[in-house]
């Protein structure tokens, strides 16, 4: 009797972070809620800083060859997304992902507990400083963001992230 071969539909998601430090947070929490899934492959990119402006025409220059299911963005909001730029991401089907307040950092000394300085430099500093290793290793934000830290963060942004890569939202 012949074999049958089942084909596993999967979905794909590309995941930009705005710099290293982003890819390497995206990195490890794609290592805690995508490591069980099966039905998706999920790829993280950095689009190494600049204007959002920039970083979206980043995403659909780098990537126009590939047809991913969905595309996230993960930026700081330092630098204010503009109404076009939001409507150009939204053109591009690219959902952008806004870390608050200022930065990345600013946003996960939030899900820490602990106050945000008043500029993303003195929020990079901090958190730098409590980290394992270089901001831009994804072992270095184990030991301060493990699953049960972000399992209990109330943060949307964070909440959205970890459901767009365990595949569990629409």
């Amino acid at each position: 009797m012949a074999r049958r071969i089942q084909k596993v539909l999967k979905t794909t998601l590309l995941v930009v972070g705005e710099g290293a430090a982003e890819k390497a947070f995206i990195e490890h929490t794609k290592g805690i809620y995508s490591a069980g899934v099966f039905n998706q492959k999920v790829s993280v990119d950095a689009a190494d800083g600049g204007s959002p402006s920039a970083m979206i025409h980043y995403i659909v220059r780098t990537n126009c060859h590939v047809s991913y299911h969905r595309r996230i963005l993960l930026l700081d909001t330092d630098v204010s997304i503009t109404p076009k730029d939001r409507k150009e991401a939204k053109k591009q089907k690219i959902e952008l992902i806004e870390a608050t307040p200022r930065c990345l950092e600013g946003m996960l000394l939030e899900v820490l507990g602990q106050p945000t300085p008043a500029t993303t430099k003195a929020c990079k500093s901090v958190l730098h400083a409590q980290l394992s290793g270089p901001e831009t290793s994804k072992q270095s934000y184990a030991p301060l963001f493990a699953k049960p830290i972000l399992d209990s963060s109330t943060k949307a942004q964070i909440i959205r992230l970890k459901g767009l890569l365990s595949n569990s939202v629409s």
